[in-house]
C-alpha cells in the first residue's frame, strides 16, 4: 500500500518538474511569453519585408524636371527604404493610421514606397499578409499556453497575454523609427497630387503650407504613434492572443461560458 502511495507521489513530483518554471514572484511565464511573442513578431515582419522588397523592385520612383533655364535638371527621387515600408505594411495589417506633418494621411496615396499590404506583388497578397499577421498572434498565444501546460481556459488566456509586450515594443519602435521625409520636388508634387487646396495623400494638410514662394517644404510621413501602439501593440494582439489561449482549452472555455449563461 505504501509502495502505491510512494509511486503516486513520485508521479506527481515528476509532473510538476516537467512544467515550465515561472518567473519568481509571478504566476505568469513572462520570459517564455516574450520569446514566443518576439518570434511571432519577427517572423511576421520578415514576411512583410520579403513581399515589400518584391513590390519595391517593380515600382519606378517619381522623377521630373527641377529648376528652370540653365539650372534645370532631371531628378529621379529615391524610394522609401524597404525596411521602413515593410513596417508600414505591417502596421497597416492592424488598421493603424498614418500622418503627414501631424495630419492624418492615407498610405495608398503616398508615392515612392512598396508597402506590400497596400500594393502587393501578387493578387490577394494583402489577404495573405493579413492572415499571416493576425494568425501569427493566435499561434503565439496558443503556443505559449500549450508550452506551459495550462489547466484551465482562464489560466490559458492569462498565459497567452504574455506575448503582447513583444507586439507593444515593436509597434512603439516602428512608430518612432519608421518615418520618411520627402525632400525632392517630384516626390512632393506626387504627394500633393492635383489637389488645389489640400494634399492628395493628406486631406487636412494645406497645400499652401507645402508650396511656398521659395519652393517646396519637406514633408515628414510616418505611422501615427497613438494608433500604432493602441491597435498594433495592445488591442488586436491581446484579443487574438487570448483566442489562441482559449483554443488550448476549448471544452473548459465552453463549460465556463455555459455556466455563466445558466
Amino acid at each position: 500500500m505504501s509502495d502505491g502511495k510512494q509511486l503516486d507521489y513520485e508521479t506527481e513530483e515528476s509532473t510538476e518538474q516537467q512544467r515550465v518554471p515561472r518567473d519568481d514572484g509571478s504566476d505568469l511565464p513572462i520570459k517564455e511569453g516574450a520569446v514566443f511573442g518576439a518570434i511571432a513578431v519577427v517572423a511576421t515582419y520578415l514576411t512583410h519585408l520579403l513581399l515589400t522588397v518584391m513590390t519595391t523592385a517593380r515600382i519606378s520612383p517619381e522623377a521630373g524636371m527641377v529648376g528652370s533655364g540653365e539650372d534645370a535638371s532631371y531628378v529621379v527621387t529615391d524610394m522609401v527604404a524597404s525596411w521602413k515600408a515593410a513596417g508600414w505594411s505591417y502596421l497597416s495589417a492592424f488598421g493603424s493610421g498614418f500622418e503627414a506633418e501631424g495630419e492624418s494621411a492615407v498610405l495608398s496615396a503616398v508615392p515612392n514606397h512598396g508597402a506590400a499590404f497596400v500594393n502587393g506583388p501578387f493578387g490577394l497578397s494583402d489577404l495573405f499578409l493579413f492572415l499571416v499577421t493576425l494568425g501569427g498572434i493566435v499561434a503565439a498565444g496558443y503556443g505559449i499556453a500549450r508550452y506551459t501546460e495550462t489547466d484551465t481556459a482562464t489560466e490559458a488566456v492569462k498565459t497567452s497575454l504574455t506575448v503582447v509586450p513583444a507586439y507593444l515594443v515593436f509597434a512603439a519602435i516602428a512608430a518612432v523609427v519608421m518615418t520618411h521625409t520627402f525632400t525632392d520636388d517630384p516626390a512632393i508634387t506626387a504627394f500633393i497630387g492635383e489637389a488645389t487646396g489640400h494634399a492628395n495623400a493628406a486631406v487636412e494638410l494645406e497645400v499652401s503650407d507645402i508650396v511656398t514662394e521659395n519652393g517646396y517644404n519637406d514633408i515628414e510621413f510616418g505611422p501615427s504613434t497613438s494608433s500604432a501602439i493602441l491597435l498594433a501593440g495592445l488591442v488586436v494582439p491581446a484579443i487574438l492572443a487570448a483566442i489562441g489561449g482559449v483554443l488550448t482549452q476549448p471544452r473548459d472555455a465552453l463549460e465556463t461560458v455555459m455556466a455563466k449563461v445558466q
